[in-house]
């Protein structure tokens, strides 16, 4: 601060009251800055005080490096909706391209492999005659030329079948036709169903038919592996996947919509539970919709399941006669 000389001056004077003046306020400023500084002084102390005494979290425990899926896990490829003489080739195509890449231990089909329609269409919209451009015989070769590929690529695999509605379309064909004779209905379903002509048995495929319980407590139609639920239909809404997760509280993964869909919920007492559908791999178009813009959506998915129960599930989309995969296989599978 700068010294004013008063010795020879008039304290009195306007221009000594005036440096007076100054010399308070300048003190005034310099004392307010001290005290900031100080004030910012102690904030860095008390940061320096806490930052010393904060407790960090234990260092992280190395883990054994993790195991090929293929080595003590098991790869599952889940497709469904092939609908037969239906069925689009490009998207099947590219389906058995990345099938061959992942070498599945576990395929699942979730129904509607075969359309089953002509004769066995309980459902037709109302006045639209559907699906009269193929046999039924022309259908069923369909169905069994898939059963060839996916067993020809992943022979080892263990293969379950699920019925859907339109395999079931020929049970109740079979009822229309023998009325009330149980004995009659079974010897028909031996002869003209598509779990026998499709030759699941002597293929060595489980097949869950749609009309019987697999698991005590559920509806007909429902399989669990591990900690999932498959099931062909369970909803038809634009949410189908959310509605199912929410009805089932459990993962689920189910078909018939033909639109790949995934949602996921927390349920208290439950946890942290989701539901897929994969998407279908026959023709988009929907017959009755003529010109209209189908949803539909081909696809297939993949989970990736270890020997505590947990597991990956990935729905691959495959989009104009090409899977969406890319090099996943080689980077899940190193």
């Amino acid at each position: 601060m700068k010294e004013v000389d008063l010795s020879a001056r008039r304290v009195s004077s306007d221009e000594s009251m005036a440096e007076v003046l100054r010399a308070r306020a300048e003190l005034a400023k310099a004392k307010k800055e001290l005290s900031a500084l100080r004030k910012d002084r102690d904030e860095l102390l008390m940061q320096y005080s806490d930052l010393v005494e904060a407790k960090t979290p234990d260092p992280v425990k190395p883990t054994k490096a993790s195991k090929k899926s293929g080595d003590n896990g098991t790869i599952r490829v889940i497709c469904g909706d092939l609908h037969g003489s239906r069925m689009d080739r490009a998207a099947v195509e590219a389906f058995l391209d990345d099938l061959s890449r992942w070498k599945p231990q576990e395929i699942v089909l979730l129904g509607d492999m075969v359309d089953c329609g002509g004769f066995a269409a309980q459902h037709h919209v109302l006045g639209y005659v559907a699906e009269t451009e193929y046999s039924f015989q022309d259908d069923i070769a369909a169905g069994n030329w898939f059963l060839d590929q996916i067993q020809a690529i992943a022979p080892d695999a263990q293969i379950h079948y699920l019925e859907g509605n339109h395999e079931d379309r020929v049970e109740r064909w079979i009822v229309d036709q023998v009325r009330s004779n149980t004995r009659d209905g079974e010897f028909l379903r031996t002869i003209l169903s598509p779990d026998a002509l499709l030759n699941l048995s002597r293929r060595g495929i489980s097949f869950y038919r749609r009309s019987e319980v697999h698991i005590p407590g559920f509806p007909p139609g429902w399989v669990k592996m591990g900690n999932i639920y498959f099931v062909h239909e369970l909803g038809k809404s634009k949410n189908a996947a959310a509605d199912s997760v929410s009805r089932t509280a459990g993962n689920v993964v189910f078909g018939h919509t033909h639109r790949e869909d995934s949602a996921t919920r927390v349920l208290p007492n439950v946890g942290l539970v989701k539901g897929w559908n994969p998407g279908c791999l026959c023709q988009r178009q929907k017959l009755y919709m003529h010109s209209n813009p189908s949803d539909w959506s081909h696809g297939y998915a993949v989970q990736i399941v270890d020997e505590s129960g947990e597991f990956l599930h990935l729905n691959i989309p495959i989009w104009q006669g090409r899977s969406l995969a890319g090099n996943l296989h080689g980077m899940l599978l190193k």
